[in-house]
């Protein structure tokens, strides 16, 4: 083998190993714990509490805006952060961007194939 074939071998390896570690991480998500509001939802709607992570999941019950929610954890799934929360003893999933905590959603910015979003 070609030195210049084996050190592209060594950093695609090297690569792919960090993909996996990244993906785990993501997959097992990040604790919060806290208060939170929910956020940016019109008037007229409510936020979808879902079953499980994920925009084609079933609807448990929605959250009209600006309503206290508990964030129990957070994960990173197809580039959205998904939320699990609990409101009057029911829990279920919610995309981060909607609910916040001191000015800030919980969707925070993370690295894609195209790049930080």
């Amino acid at each position: 083998m070609t030195f210049n074939l084996r050190n592209t071998m060594i950093v695609a390896t090297a690569f792919a190993a960090a993909m996996y570690s990244t993906t785990n991480a993501n997959a097992e998500g990040y604790h919060v714990q806290k208060q939170a509001r929910t956020h940016a939802i019109a008037y007229n709607d409510v936020l979808n509490v879902r079953a499980w992570p994920a925009a084609s999941s079933r609807i448990k019950f929605g959250v009209n805006n600006n309503r206290k929610v508990y964030v129990q954890r957070c994960i990173i799934k197809s580039g959205t952060d998904w939320c699990k929360i609990r409101r009057g003893g029911r829990t279920g999933w919610v995309n981060g961007r909607y609910i916040i905590k001191g000015g800030e959603t919980f969707a925070r910015p993370h690295y894609t194939a195209y790049g930080w979003h």
